[in-house]
């Protein structure tokens, strides 16, 4: 349907106040369309010298071949047109000279007026003959609009027949479908457990939609990647999709996969150079996998898998894609050229693809330098130009740190850790550090924003709330550029297409919104945003601004869109610093005497460290000793849980009741036993209880009538076991808001007593066991109990 609406420039249309260039035609339409006529027609030496002032070519390589391989499709399915006139030709030739000998003039009757009439069949004959000609006809002028879209020259400046627009169209719709729509469904396939499903009950009847459905249509029906590919037109999908099968394969527990990852993304780049915003967060992922060397089989120690090995692994296969796809530029040079070998071809695709001479943005842009150059900030006014480069390179830089740190972390931990929880952090780091890149750096695009849409669709199971949020945003953002396109209509119901298909599918219950953001002032925030833009198309439709701010709307929505865009930055790197607070207490549960820093000490420091300003304020990160087990699995220091005076201090009914033996307690004092019994019978094998309980001798030393205190009777065993409890997310913090009195550790305390004494490292393990294998979710309090 978007397709049907106008692209980019048609008409020579620029917009309500902009006037057609006497240089240049169309927009983005007409840029891929000559793209296709120049890579076909000349020589690749000069793809990206030939007459830059119209459209000239400004993509990596890849989009040049992909440019060509639609001219020639487009080239040659046109050249048909020739073949079928030739073929026509001869077959008229032969049917009038049948016709000719077969005539029978007793058909042939004689008006009034003398005019001869024909009679029959051959009055059929003749018609017949007619049509099948008219449609050879319109078969030739379809098949020659098709050839004649990517004409050398005489193709340029508006040509646009409606069958050459449906080829262009095609070929972005092909493209989506094998690239984008195949990664969405792999990556959905992962993350998504096949057996989750809900069901929704209408008026009329019952239908079940899977939690897969729910999850494809939010990642495919995203208004902003629509708008921009299938109405704009642009093919931002394709290097999209390359990344993403990219992220699928890093995040493979074998190597290779980061190989073959290594190469798509290189692919992903050599498409579209607006994938550098992914790249740090490719390069920490993939530099962590390097210095992971845990737990390595000796066939895979033997054959020199180590740092340097995997180093060079990935390398090579880096230098070895871009080598192919660079060198025909050095190796094909320019006639001009003697040496059959010259880097000036690479170079000149240097200078198109990185133009530092546009300046520190385009256009209006809802990012941090155009908002800083609003008066009566005018920041470019006040730094050299020369200096902004390197300022938006260390802001950058510095907004890009905490997310390159935790993605290093988590590849360095990926033995320890799943394919699907290694893919959803490497999502949640590519959309932290891609928002960083839009906002600060140089020579930002108002489309860039769909490098971070396209990853953060795929994250609706951790957090739908804000992905539908973000979503709208970065839709609303587009508004001024949509405008120019004469995209409005479909802007409105690509948005609320969206919003429906989201209402009537989404899930009841997601478990992943858990980590994320779930706190009344959220959803304030949220309300008061889309509000505030409601506001601004409002105010655009019915008020005319003064004569002397001309762009006032254009600037007003950028301004509000880098804040709205800067508070989702910071909501990344939250949701970022949770998963691996959480990620960090889980793997430590299988590994020995680890260390790590406080959770709460991240989250100040992420906070208080952005852009520059307060980065000296973050909090130092204290080491935590864990204990080891005797099944070699150790318990892990966990969150902090409050400060010394903040812990809880049983009284003497807890002491009392926390005595009592649990039934299992009693009956292997009864069966002189261990209560987890390895030599049970299978059907009981899959069963991990609780803990293993005290000894005899150590329930029975710790009775009122004995004088000498038990150790857990001060608090601290329980102190352990409540942080652990935390960081698995079974028990809330107590110093954070408990909407259910449930959660409350008074009220946990009371229940289970015998928490009090039960060891902390056992009760881990259970728990790690529980909800490691559970396939449902258990009510927290099911798990303590």
């Amino acid at each position: 349907l978007v397709g049907f609406q106008p692209h980019s420039g048609q008409d020579d249309y620029q917009g309500p106040k902009g006037r057609p260039s006497p240089h240049k035609y169309g927009g983005d339409y007409e840029a891929q369309r000559h793209w296709m006529e120049i890579t076909y027609h000349l020589p690749i030496s000069e793809w990206y010298w030939h007459s830059l002032e119209y459209w000239g070519l400004d993509y990596p390589p890849l989009t040049a071949y992909v440019s060509w391989v639609c001219g020639f499709v487009a080239h040659n399915v046109g050249s048909l047109h020739d073949k079928m006139m030739l073929e026509n030709d001869s077959d008229d030739a032969d049917t009038n000279i049948t016709h000719t000998d077969t005539s029978d003039y007793d058909n042939v009757c004689q008006t009034d007026d003398d005019v001869e009439c024909i009679l029959d069949d051959d009055a059929e004959y003749i018609q017949s003959t007619s049509e099948k000609e008219q449609q050879i006809d319109e078969q030739r002028g379809g098949l020659k609009a098709i050839k004649d879209l990517v004409a050398l020259h005489s193709s340029r400046f508006g040509y646009e027949d409606a069958l050459g627009k449906m080829y262009m169209r095609f070929t972005v719709l092909l493209l989506d479908l094998l690239v984008y729509m195949s990664a969405v469904i792999a990556i959905a396939k992962r993350l998504i457990d096949t057996k989750s499903s809900f069901q929704k009950e209408s008026s009329s009847s019952n239908s079940i939609v899977t939690t897969s459905d729910w999850f494809l249509l939010t990642a495919l029906t995203q208004p902003a990647l629509l708008l921009t590919d299938h109405g704009h037109f642009q093919y931002n999908t394709t290097s999209l999709g390359l990344a993403l099968w990219s992220f699928y394969f890093m995040t493979q527990t074998s190597f290779v996969g980061c190989v073959i990852g290594s190469v798509l993304f290189s692919l992903a780049l050599n498409f579209k150079q607006m994938e550098l915003y992914h790249a740090p967060a490719v390069f920490a992922y993939l530099l962590g996998r390097c210095f992971c060397n845990e737990n390595y089989t000796k066939q895979q120690q033997s054959s020199g898998m180590n740092f340097f090995g995997k180093f060079c692994a990935l390398g090579v296969s880096v230098i070895l894609t871009f080598a192919v796809l660079w060198l025909p530029f050095a190796i094909y040079p320019r006639a001009s050229l003697s040496t059959k070998f010259h880097l000036d071809g690479i170079s000149q695709v240097l200078k198109r693809l990185f133009p530092f001479q546009r300046g520190l943005f385009e256009d209006k842009v809802a990012n941090i330098w155009f908002s800083l150059s609003v008066k009566p900030l005018s920041i470019r006014s006040r730094i050299s130009p020369d200096l902004l480069p390197l300022a938006a390179l260390l802001l950058t830089l510095v907004m890009i740190l905490p997310a390159c740190f935790m993605l290093y972390r988590v590849g360095q931990r990926n033995t320890h850790y799943s394919p699907k929880k290694n893919l959803e952090f490497l999502l949640w780091g590519s959309v932290s550090i891609s928002l960083a890149f839009f906002l600060a750096s140089f020579q930002v695009h108002e489309k860039g924003i769909l490098i971070s849409l396209a990853p953060l669709s795929l994250l609706a199971l951790d957090a739908n709330g804000f992905v539908i949020w973000f979503s709208t945003v970065a839709t609303w953002s587009l508004w001024p550029l949509l405008v120019i396109d004469r995209l409005c209509e479909a802007y409105v119901c690509c948005l609320v297409i969206f919003l429906c298909i989201n209402a009537m599918t989404r899930p009841t219950q997601l478990s992943g919104e858990v980590i994320f953001l779930r706190s009344n002032l959220a959803t304030v925030a949220a309300v008061l945003s889309l509000a505030a833009m409601l506001c601004l198309h409002f105010a655009e439709w019915r008020l005319v601004p003064p004569s002397h701010l001309p762009d006032l709307f254009p600037v007003l929505w950028s301004l509000l869109g880098c804040g709205l865009f800067c508070i989702s930055y910071l909501a990344t790197i939250w949701a970022m610093s949770m998963k691996y607070n959480t990620t960090s207490t889980k793997l430590n549960t299988h590994s020995k005497q680890r260390s790590h820093s406080s959770g709460k000490g991240w989250r100040k420091f992420f906070f208080l460290s952005y852009f520059g300003i307060v980065a000296t304020l973050g909090e130092a990160f204290s080491p935590a000793t864990h204990q080891t087990i005797h099944r070699g699995v150790s318990c892990c220091s966990c969150l902090s849980a409050g400060k010394e005076s903040d812990y809880f201090i049983p009284n003497s009914d807890h002491l009392e009741r926390a005595r009592v033996l649990l039934p299992w307690e009693e009956q292997s004092k009864k069966d002189s036993q261990p209560v987890l019994n390895l030599n049970l019978s299978a059907k009981n094998s899959d069963r991990l209880p609780l803990a293993d309980g005290l000894d005899d001798d150590a329930v029975a030393a710790c009775d009122e009538t004995n004088t000498t205190p038990c150790s857990w009777e001060d608090g601290k065993v329980w102190r352990e076991t409540e942080q652990a409890l935390v960081a698995f997310g079974i028990l809330v913090k107590h110093d954070s808001d408990n909407k259910s009195k449930e959660l409350t550790r008074e009220v946990i305390i009371d229940k289970v007593p015998q928490l009090l004494r039960l060891p902390t490292d056992q009760i881990v393990e259970s728990a790690s066991f529980f909800v490691g294998n559970s396939t449902e979710e258990l009510p927290n309090l099911v798990l303590l109990q």
